[in-house]
């Protein structure tokens, strides 16, 4: 099973547009959000920008949580979990939160294949934690906050099968 994941839009809508328009991602069987939407209207660009079913959890900067939610239930392939996540997909247990110390803390504890975070901005596609695939899809905003600076904009695509995960720039 191929599985787009993606974190940390904060609104930046022309990105995320590009990112949607990609022929790899569209190519997916499903979509894994790792936080930060930032504002309740991205869930529309997402909601019709992506066939496929689309779990995500919440991050610090989603702060109109209940506008949020409210525009996802006119998706039906929007399913928002709060703060974690946590599902079989292609045979593959995974495991998803916004942070990176608590995305780390699952994967030290075992129990899933995969856990994904978001929140640093930092692309990361390939370390394994024990037998734990640990990534972050890294920014779709293409900024670094804490380094005041512009950086890719990436995604990942995951294959569940060979448990590998393929950086795309935007």
């Amino acid at each position: 099973m191929k599985i787009a994941l993606m974190s940390d839009i904060h609104d930046n809508i022309w990105n995320l547009q590009k990112a949607l328009a990609r022929p790899e991602l569209q190519a997916t069987e499903a979509m894994l959000f790792c936080g930060d939407l930032c504002s309740p209207f991205v869930i529309h660009l997402l909601g019709r920008g992506y066939s496929g079913p689309i779990h995500m959890v919440l991050g610090n900067n989603d702060g109109d949580v209940a506008a949020i939610m409210a525009n996802s239930k006119k998706y039906s392939n929007i399913h928002i979990h709060g703060e974690y996540f946590k599902s079989v997909l292609g045979g593959r247990t995974v495991a998803m939160n916004h942070y990176p110390d608590k995305a780390r803390a699952i994967a030290e504890n075992g129990g899933f294949h995969i856990v994904c975070y978001g929140h640093n901005h930092t692309m990361v596609n390939d370390e394994m934690v024990g037998d734990t695939l640990l990534i972050n899809p890294g920014a779709i905003m293409g900024y670094h906050g804490g380094g005041l600076m512009d950086i890719p904009a990436t995604y990942l695509v995951l294959d569940t099968d060979l448990l590998q995960a393929e950086v795309h720039q935007i």
